[in-house]
């Protein structure tokens, strides 16, 4: 499935200062928590810049942007991701988990 390409707005807004320092204040207080990829729950290296490894973090919109522009800089709407994992979910719903069985079966 190709990409959509982003619109001038969107290209704006992801590089807008407001946008910017949300993002960065949502990554620090990830990054004090060690908060894990809310996608696939493994560990995020926060040591890494952010957009160059498929392992660096990345803000993943839970509701994603292009059905929810309005919430794009609502920090409610903000979840811990790897850039390899927010890439490849797209625009697609996040698929819950039941989490780690309590006994092998």
């Amino acid at each position: 499935m190709a990409s959509r390409k982003a619109t001038p707005a969107e290209i704006r807004g992801r590089n807008s200062t407001r946008y910017l320092k949300l993002k960065a204040r949502y990554r620090a207080k990830c990054e004090a928590h060690a908060v894990p990829c809310h996608l696939c729950g493994q560990p995020i290296d926060y040591s890494l810049p952010s957009g160059e490894d498929p392992n660096s973090f990345e803000v993943d919109h839970f509701h994603p942007v292009d059905t929810h522009p309005e919430l794009f800089e609502d920090v409610q709407n903000f979840r811990p991701s790897h850039k390899d994992c927010n890439g490849s979910r797209g625009t697609k719903d996040v698929t819950p988990t039941l989490g780690t069985p309590s006994e092998a079966w």
